[in-house]
């Protein structure tokens, strides 16, 4: 196989959670044909999934093929500490040669790495002289800025932290308070150039400086941040619970449910209906906005509704092209009797050369992925198609599988809340940047109708959600999601009232 070929459907197993897939693939691969870029790919995708078993055997498969690098052996060593196989990868980091150690990327990284094997086996019980050894190897690289230093910086507060909690003395032990302020004032004043591990560090820094507002407001910014996946929130959390203690603590009662429920979604858990026990619902409300809880048949609804939503892809490639989803025929126009078809944008698909389409008729399947087996129909002939730049709707003809889902679409506006009002939340269902089913939970209040074509709002979405229903907080399908307007710093959806009327004339 093709690296460029591996890494596209290594990326999609993951992405889908088909972990024995995964395995195959790298069973199957030869990594000798692998250049240094799609190395780095390769070791980063299954790192962002915590695949550390698979990410371990396959730099073992690299090193043993003569493309060992400090990067490579940094992920070696990485794999071993997530996996608390300590001894073996500190071995590994004292028998590092010079160069490694000496390289101006990944030497401060793997110096990083001793610090966290030492407090690991710290954590675990091994000796508070491991607790020496883990300060000493973070204090030199906050010391000598070193790298990505602020990470170095914000282990070593934990860890001076944590000594003073377990009464252990660390004579010349800088103040870990005026750190804690310093990382902060530097990362505040990177602005929208901050990492995402800037946020992760500012909110562990407001942690170290019992600021529970900062800590719930950073946090905030870090788990909504596009980059952040399992690894860097499974981090987060072993952090502050192993580290911190924060778990039972008032502090911790508010941010650990936080992290948590980010972190299940993008392992892969599914959502049970269970009796989880959330003891503050102040970090939710901090983050999330005061609409934290909703009845259990809200979300039945939310499901029901998920399985009427499928990915529009290349039929001959595979490729994601955008989203759409299914109504009555009738409900649009009844001429086309009761059976469903499927709606998406003009962008997505049209026989129109007008509309620059990625797909014409007779090039796209439907991928169903909320329903068993994740079948693929194709999609038929094109029945309507309004231009991209008038309502930017196409309705196809389709045989949808056993299973899923058909929408009502509203013909009624939303209406506008007034000054003072609640804000009407708006929900968009979909498959921003071809990934798995998504809900725009969260941050998606309505601002506007626009000309009673358009529906105005602020819902997080992205490239691939194009075609995805919209939805008010009743669940009702009110438009279809079709561009975002940066001028005005909202997403706009297509209403169906005004669709239904062009099919009517």
């Amino acid at each position: 196989m093709e690296p460029a070929c591996f890494l596209k459907e290594l990326r999609t197993a993951v992405d889908e959670f088909r972990h024995t897939d995964v395995g195959t693939l790298l069973d199957q691969v030869n990594l000798d044909d692998f250049d240094g870029g799609q190395i780095k790919k390769t070791l980063t995708i299954l790192r962002r999934k915590r695949l550390f078993p698979e990410l371990e055997a396959t730099t073992k498969k690299l090193i043993a093929c003569g493309k060992e690098t400090p990067l490579v052996r940094r992920l070696q060593v990485q794999a071993l500490i997530d996996q608390n196989m300590i001894e073996e990868s500190l071995g590994i980091l004292q028998a590092l040669p010079t160069e490694h150690r000496n390289d101006p990327r990944e030497g401060p990284e793997l110096c990083g790495l001793s610090g966290r094997a030492f407090k690991q086996l710290y954590v675990n019980g091994a000796g508070r002289d491991n607790l020496g050894k883990a300060i000493r190897e973070y204090k030199s690289c906050w010391t000598n800025r070193m790298g990505d230093y602020r990470w170095h910086g914000i282990n070593l507060v934990a860890l001076l932290a944590r000594a003073e909690l377990d009464g252990i003395d660390i004579p010349g032990g800088p103040n870990r308070e005026l750190i804690a302020r310093e990382i902060l004032g530097e990362i505040d004043d990177l602005g929208q150039n901050a990492t995402i591990w800037d946020h992760a560090t500012a909110m562990e820094a407001s942690v170290a400086l019992l600021d529970t507002d900062g800590a719930l407001r950073w946090a905030k910014d870090y788990v909504r941040h596009p980059c952040v996946d399992a690894f860097e929130l499974g981090s987060t959390l072993r952090q502050m619970k192993e580290v911190w203690r924060l778990s039972g603590t008032e502090l911790g009662n508010k941010l650990l449910p936080v992290l948590e429920y980010e972190f299940l979604q993008r392992q892969g858990a599914e959502l049970q209906v269970t009796s989880l026990a959330v003891a503050d619902i102040g970090g939710f409300q901090a983050v999330y906005g005061n609409e934290a809880a909703v009845p259990i048949a809200w979300l039945d609804n939310m499901f029901e509704r998920c399985k009427a939503v499928g990915r529009v892809i290349r039929t001959g490639t595979g490729e994601a092209i955008g989203s759409g989803f299914l109504v009555r025929g009738s409900e649009l126009c009844l001429g086309w009797g009761d059976a469903p078809v499927f709606v998406t944008n003009a962008h997505v698909v049209s026989d129109r050369s007008e509309d620059n389409a990625p797909l014409r008729s007779g090039d796209g399947s439907v991928e169903f992925t909320r329903i068993y087996g994740r079948p693929r129909v194709e999609l038929g002939n094109i029945l309507h198609t309004s231009a991209k730049d008038e309502l930017d709707v196409t309705v196809l003809q389709v045989n949808p599988p056993l299973g899923t889902s058909v929408l009502s679409p509203s013909f009624y506006p939303p209406v506008v809340p007034g000054e003072g009002q609640a804000p009407q939340r708006i929900y968009v269902i979909g498959h921003p940047g071809g990934r798995e089913l998504e809900v725009t939970l969260y941050d998606n209040s309505l601002v506007a109708c626009s000309d009673n074509r358009f529906v105005h709002y602020r819902s997080p979405t992205e490239g691939g959600h194009s075609g995805s229903p919209v939805f008010t907080r009743e669940w009702k399908a009110i438009a279809v999601h079709h561009r975002n307007r940066q001028e005005l710093q909202v997403n706009e959806g297509v209403l169906f009232g005004p669709i239904c009327d062009v099919l009517k004339i």
